[in-house]
């Protein structure tokens, strides 16, 4: 399976030159799986302090209008993150979409930041759909959207479950590269995963710069495919028996703490 991640630009919207852009590349590609940022579509709202309920309507309706237009990107699969509501409470929802069943929630993002140009734990909440698992073809897939990522446990907890990738949507800055560039690929090692990752690049009309870099790691922690700015778009073969034979090795194979030692060590702090 040929999957592909992309740096995107910072205030994209369908139609406009960059969306057609994008799409234009993704299709000379083929990928099978194609997968876009963390919220694509317009203005990074929680830059903000301050959450606007009217700000975060208006990113609901340009992903939404965005999102019926997926299929442009000519793959059978696209991944990615939205802004939704869940039983009223505004959450960032990674989904699964393909032509067939359309748009299929997976996971709603858990771990949130709360610093200048990342006011998040201000404007989202944590889901009760969380760490879902869901399929591309023969590909078992979960997520764990930007700083999910940084909680190594539920990196661990797709592999014990089977899963062949982790897709990580992100929005970061240039200057923290280096330190999600590691702990992807921790990820993938402690899992037995490949993990694949795509982000925002450039500034968007506020001045705030995102800082590209869409990685595809494999198993073992090797970077097979990563983006810049000449190559916004990269693909790399997804191999599903190097999956088996990671989760089948080391560290992998080692079992975890059993739940009611955890328990303990908790309760004593």
């Amino acid at each position: 399976m040929r999957f592909a991640v992309c740096e995107a630009a910072p205030q994209m919207l369908h139609g406009d030159d960059e969306w057609l852009r994008l799409a234009e590349l993704s299709k000379k590609q083929h990928p099978d799986v194609f997968l876009l940022n963390e919220m694509p579509f317009g203005r990074w709202v929680s830059a903000a302090p301050t959450p606007d309920r009217e700000l975060l309507l208006a990113s609901h309706s340009v992903h939404d209008h965005g999102l019926d237009h997926l299929a442009d990107l000519g793959a059978a699969v696209v991944l990615g993150t939205r802004p939704t509501l869940e039983q009223e409470r505004s959450v960032n929802q990674a989904f699964v979409w393909t032509a067939a069943d359309g748009l299929k929630g997976v996971h709603t993002k858990q771990f949130f930041p709360d610093e200048p140009g990342y006011y998040e734990a201000r404007w989202f909440e944590r889901g009760e759909e969380r760490f879902g698992i869901a399929h591309a073809g023969d590909i078992r897939l979960g997520f764990l959207t930007c700083t999910d990522v940084m909680f190594g446990e539920w990196a661990r907890y797709y592999g014990r479950r089977g899963v062949h990738l982790i897709a990580v949507p992100r929005a970061t800055p240039a200057p923290s590269l280096l330190r999600w560039k590691t702990m992807m690929s921790a990820a993938a090692i402690v899992s037995g995963c490949y993990v694949a990752s795509s982000n925002r690049a450039g500034a968007d009309e506020s001045g705030q710069e995102f800082g590209g870099c869409g990685w595809i790691i494999d198993p073992t922690g090797q970077v097979r495919g990563e983006t810049s700015a000449q190559s916004p778009v990269v693909t790399a073969t997804i191999d599903v028996g190097l999956v088996k034979q990671a989760q089948a090795g080391y560290p992998s194979y080692v079992e975890d703490l059993p739940i009611e030692v955890v328990s303990q060590i908790l309760e004593r702090g």
